[in-house]
C-alpha cells in the first residue's frame, strides 16, 4: 500500500536545529534529546515550546522565514519529559531535587504557567502540604482534560488526577490531589479518557482501563497474553503512547503504539481490537491531523528516525490505515535515532522532535492522493 509517488507531495522548506545550542563548536558535548513539542497559537504567531533532557523548556517564535527562540527557563537539572498547552496554561512533566529531601534526591514535578501572566510563578502541583511534589519519580506522561483536570502519570508507574480549585494555594487558585491509581509496574506512556475510562499504557507492555466512576477500579487490562477468537491482540513490547480518535458514524476508537512495531486500534467503550499494523520498527510517538484535503491522517515517528504517514478511514482511493509516505533522513528528512514526539499544527504543518537533538517541521503542501 506504500505509495511512493506521493514524497512529492512535500515541500521542502523545513526549518531543523541541535538542542545543546553550542556556541562554541564543541562537537566533544552530547546532545541531549528533545523529548516533547507544543504548539501555542497566539494571534501574532505560532509558537512552540519544546522540552528537553538538559533539563530546559524553550519557546521558539516561528513569525517570519526563521526561527527564534524567545525563551528558554531551565527546570532544575533533570530531564524534562513531556509539555502541553491546553486552555493557555503550559504544562511541564520533569524531574529535580527536592529541596524537602535530604541529598540529591530527584522526584517528579509539574508546573503550570498561566499564559496570559507568563511573569506570574508557576501552579505547582503537590501531593500534600508535606509532599511538595506531585510523584516520587520522573513525571513521563500528562493528559489534560476539559481544560480543568489533569491525569499524570510517571516512571515508577502510578498515576494521579489532579482538579484545577479556585480556593486552592490561599485562593490564588491551584491544581489539587484527588486520586492515586497504582497497577502499572513500569514507566507511563500514555493517557487518555474516553467518557469515564481512563486508558492508560505502559513501559511494561500493558494498556490499562479504569473506571473512574468507580473510584479509578482496573476493569480491564491488556497484555501480550490477551487473546479474542483465540489470537493474541496484545502488544508484545513496551508500549509508547496512546491517542483518541474519533471515527464518523463509528464512535471513538483509542490507538496505540509500541516498540513490537504495531499501532492498534481499540474500541473505546470496550477495549475490542478492531485494527493492527506493522512497521517493522518500534514505534516511539504518534499525532492525528489532516491532509489538505481535510481527510483525516495519522502520523508516526518511529525507533531509527524515520516518520511515517497513514490514512485513518476509508476512502474511494485507499483503505484505512494504508501507508501513504515514509520520510527518512538520507532521502527526504528524518532523525538520527528515535523520534520522541510528534505534534500537529496549523496549516498543514506537523513537528517532530528526535533523540538527536533536533526539531523539524514539515508542511503537506501537495495531495496525499486520498
Amino acid at each position: 500500500n506504500n505509495n511512493s509517488n506521493n514524497n512529492n507531495s512535500f515541500g521542502n522548506n523545513y526549518n531543523s536545529f541541535g538542542n545543546n545550542y553550542n556556541s562554541n563548536n564543541n562537537n566533544n558535548r552530547k546532545v541531549a534529546a528533545v523529548s516533547s513539542v507544543a504548539i501555542w497559537e497566539t494571534q501574532e504567531a505560532i509558537k512552540i515550546f519544546t522540552g528537553s533532557h538538559d533539563g530546559f523548556w524553550r519557546l521558539w517564535n516561528t513569525q517570519g522565514s526563521s526561527f527564534q527562540k524567545e525563551f528558554e527557563h531551565n527546570m532544575g537539572g533533570g530531564r524534562i519529559e513531556c509539555v502541553e498547552v491546553a486552555s493557555n496554561f503550559l504544562f511541564c512533566g520533569f524531574e529535580a531535587v527536592s529541596s524537602s529531601l535530604p541529598g540529591d534526591a530527584m522526584v517528579g514535578m509539574i508546573h503550570a504557567w498561566n499564559l496570559a501572566r507568563p511573569t506570574d510563578p508557576p501552579l505547582e502541583f503537590h501531593v500534600h502540604g508535606l509532599i511538595p511534589y506531585a510523584h516520587a519519580s520522573c513525571v513521563s506522561s500528562l493528559a489534560v482534560v476539559g481544560g480543568d483536570k489533569i491525569v499524570s502519570g510517571c516512571q515508577s508507574g502510578v498515576i494521579r488526577l489532579w482538579n484545577y480549585e479556585a480556593a486552592a494555594n490561599g485562593g490564588k487558585g491551584g491544581f489539587v490531589l484527588k486520586q492515586t491509581i497504582h497497577g502499572h509496574a513500569r514507566e507511563v506512556t500514555g493517557l487518555v479518557v474516553v467518557d469515564n475510562l481512563l486508558w492508560s499504557s505502559s513501559v511494561d507492555g500493558s494498556i490499562r482501563l479504569w473506571d473512574l466512576t468507580k473510584g479509578g477500579e482496573c476493569q480491564y487490562v491488556i497484555t501480550r497474553d490477551t487473546q479474542s477468537n483465540g489470537n493474541a491482540i496484545g502488544h508484545t513490547a513496551a508500549v509508547t503512547g496512546l491517542l483518541s480518535v474519533e471515527m464518523p458514524n463509528a464512535g471513538t476508537f483509542v490507538l496505540s503504539s509500541s516498540l513490537d512495531g504495531f499501532v492498534k486500534a481499540w474500541n473505546g467503550a470496550n477495549g475490542e481490537c478492531v485494527a493492527s499494523e506493522n512497521h517493522n520498527d518500534g514505534v516511539v510517538s504518534m499525532s492525528l491531523s489532516k491532509d489538505q484535503q481535510n481527510n483525516p491522517i495519522l502520523l508516526l515517528g518511529v525507533e531509527h528516525g524515520n516518520i511515517m504517514c497513514r490514512n485513518l478511514v476509508q476512502t474511494p482511493k485507499a483503505p484505512a490505515f494504508c501507508l501513504l509516505f515514509v520520510l527518512t533522513a538520507r532521502i527526504t528528512a528524518g532523525h538520527e535515532g528515535a523520534v520522541r514526539g510528534i505534534r500537529s499544527g496549523p496549516q498543514n504543518t506537523f513537528y517532530t522532535v528526535g533523540e538527536d537533538g533536533k526539531l523539524i517541521v514539515f508542511q503537506i503542501a501537495g495531495n496525499l492522493g486520498i
